[in-house]
């Protein structure tokens, strides 16, 4: 019963998995490399070279669940190579005597129930979501187009293919030439035995050190909407997965030494900056009306529209309030090109099916470098220290300047 169960939740999230509404370009682009297979997954791993992770399936129970799924069900699963699990302190040993359970955990881990077809890859397109097969029942994701419906939290994993290398989560792990297309699924194998995400957006932010400013401040901010409002501006929240569902999202997080190099040192000086503009109430007694001026630059640094926390009129309907749906939110750094987001649009009216904001951010690349400034603004673009940072609940990149919108100053 349990497994005709997870069967039929697994299927269901294919399903719901191929729906959600995304804006993003037509694919175009050169062919990806890859080889095909008349035998099955099982039957290609026994004769593959990748010793280690054929033998963690046939210790797991990988072969009966794929059996109980419905026959017309293929899947993808990465496959790390031997030198991956020996560098991970793995040996055909102790995979031999690992209990079946945690190598459960581990393959699972690594397959996906969306398989990916080689030729539908596209290096001029944005990654491809992999939804794995591995749950975490101590939380749960919305999903569906009106995100109206619930599921046990799902890790996940997001796949490209540039220069016929294949990327995993923004990095390169392996080489396009090496997929193989199975009769029941894809093989793509890998140099390295993928991480699954134990903390949180915000829990590795804290815990880093070096965000302590820009933590205190969206803090603040949030007291101070609340305060004025009786509506928190969330800016903290959409980092967290303890509180609710979770929600994905990526943060372009700037340092202590980002606010230092504009003369932000404490609250003392964002307080200042404050007094610029007084934010206050509408007639209708919950609508915000003007920012803080820090909300400016801090609302720059994650994928959403400026007005989170202020409710919008749709001006087709004088009097009706917009219910905003955001669409995905997880960018890698091979995400981050002018011609896949530029103009990706972040936000919709879910009534009237409208955009109502697009990405406001442009990407300056000069080989490996990666730099982002707002759009039109004349300040010093933002250089990408640290990138692809993976959470439990989206991604982390590092900024080592503020970005100023066109005209800030401080």
């Amino acid at each position: 019963m349990k497994t005709y169960i997870l069967i039929c939740t697994l299927l269901s999230l294919f399903l719901s998995s191929c729906v959600k509404k995304e804006y993003m370009p037509e694919p175009v682009g050169q062919k990806i490399p890859y080889h095909e297979s008349k035998t099955t997954i099982q039957e290609t791993l026994n004769k593959s070279p990748y010793t280690f992770f054929s033998a963690a399936w046939k210790r797991s129970h990988m072969d009966k669940i794929l059996n109980d799924l419905n026959s017309k069900v293929s899947i993808t699963v990465f496959v790390p190579d031997n030198q991956a699990f020996e560098k991970m302190g793995y040996t055909l040993a102790s995979i031999n005597s690992a209990a079946p359970e945690v190598l459960d955990s581990l393959l699972l881990f690594h397959s996906c129930l969306n398989q990916i077809i080689p030729k539908t890859l596209d290096p001029e397109s944005a990654n491809q979501l992999l939804l794995t097969m591995l749950s975490n029942k101590n939380y749960t994701e919305a999903f569906g187009l009106s995100t109206s419906e619930f599921r046990d939290y799902l890790y996940r994993h997001y796949l490209n293919v540039e220069n016929d290398k294949v990327l995993v989560n923004g990095q390169v792990s392996g080489n396009a030439g090496d997929i193989i297309l199975a009769t029941n699924g894809t093989l793509i194998p890998i140099h390295k035995v993928l991480a699954k995400p134990e903390k949180d957006i915000k829990e590795i932010l804290e815990q880093d050190g070096r965000f302590k400013l820009y933590l205190s401040f969206l803090e603040s901010n949030s007291e101070f909407y609340l305060s004025l409002s009786g509506f928190s501006a969330k800016q903290i929240e959409r980092f967290s997965s303890k509180l609710g569902y979770v929600t994905f999202s990526s943060v372009l997080a700037p340092t202590d030494d980002a606010f230092h190099k504009v003369g932000i040192y404490s609250m003392a000086d964002m307080d200042k900056l404050n007094t610029r503009a007084v934010p206050y109430i509408l007639e209708d007694g919950f609508t915000v009306s003007n920012y803080l001026p820090m909300d400016s630059v801090l609302n720059n640094h994650f994928w959403q529209y400026s007005g989170v926390y202020v409710r919008n009129v749709n001006e087709r309907v004088p009097g009706r309030y917009i219910n905003p749906g955001s669409n995905a939110l997880v960018f890698f750094s091979n995400d981050m090109k002018n011609q896949i987001i530029g103009n990706y649009v972040t936000l919709y009216d879910t009534y009237w099916d409208q955009p109502i904001h697009e990405n406001n951010l442009e990407f300056i690349r000069n080989g490996e470098e990666l730099k982002i400034r707002v759009k039109g603004s004349d300040a010093e673009p933002a250089t990408v220290i640290n990138r692809d940072i993976q959470a439990f609940n989206g991604t982390i990149h590092v900024l080592n300047r503020l970005l100023l919108p066109k005209g800030f100053k401080f």
